[in-house]
């Protein structure tokens, strides 16, 4: 079984308490930090894995271990390992892998937008890369699933790589839309400001379907995601959606 209290103690001696304070800040307590940088994270995962000589198996039971656990750096240990260890194996089947995945937000293990996007960003945007359209599909279909947080991930999962359009795939335009039109009927902040990141990078391919889609869905957007969304678009784009002269976050 791999030594997770050896990893947990490696990261606990890296903590700070000003970053942890800083941290817990500014994400308003949603969740709790030991105060321990990226660097210093990514350091302890490695030389914890050069100690330990784990395989494949060893190092899924060891990230889904730490990001069942509930402070964020554990939580970011099991995403690097993951990112770092795992992705780069070669030993990853993404139809099972995804569902262990799948699990984590489905059992509360994952509730907060820090954990969501680093996982998406880290591991399930890279896995897509990875695998392509097959693998990209089944993350897009979880847009159907009960809870927010993985429903965000359906579409922030390719921020990355939104920005080539139709080039990743044939369709995959059509799936981030898909996506983003069962996302804007939420409200809830998280769901729209997702919406608004995927179409911000999509626009960069398909700036006028994206024009499009923020037409027709003007009633459910709420104006943080439509400024987010509008971010790359030109001046008179902007003008037809109520954005002229309004300063936006690029």
């Amino acid at each position: 079984m791999p030594d997770i209290d050896g990893l947990v103690m490696g990261l606990e001696a890296e903590s700070l308490p000003d970053k942890k304070e800083w941290w817990e800040r500014y994400l308003k307590g949603v969740i709790e930090f030991r105060g321990v940088p990226m660097a210093a994270i990514r350091r302890v995962v490695h030389q914890w894995h050069q100690g330990n000589g784990l395989g494949p198996d060893g190092l899924r039971i060891a990230a889904d271990s730490m990001l069942r656990r509930s402070l964020a750096e554990d939580k970011l240990a099991g995403i690097l390992i993951w990112q770092e260890l795992l992705l780069p194996s070669g030993d990853v089947d993404w139809s099972r892998d995804l569902a262990t995945l799948a699990d984590l937000f489905d059992d509360d293990h994952i509730w907060d937008w820090n954990t969501t996007d680093w996982l998406c960003v880290r591991v399930l945007g890279p896995m897509a890369e990875q695998f392509g359209e097959p693998c990209a599909r089944a993350i897009a279909s979880w847009v159907d699933a009960p809870g927010l947080w993985r429903r965000r991930s359906a579409g922030v999962s390719f921020v990355g790589v939104a920005g080539r359009g139709d080039v990743f795939f044939a369709g995959f335009e059509d799936l981030v839309f898909d996506v983003c039109s069962v996302n804007v009927r939420d409200p809830e902040r998280f769901a729209q400001t997702g919406v608004g990141w995927v179409l911000r990078e999509l626009s960069d391919a398909a700036s006028d379907r994206v024009l499009q889609f923020l037409g027709i869905n003007a009633e459910f957007l709420s104006r943080e995601a439509l400024r987010m969304a509008a971010a790359r678009l030109s001046n008179e784009q902007r003008k037809v959606l109520g954005l002229a002269g309004e300063r936006t976050r690029r």
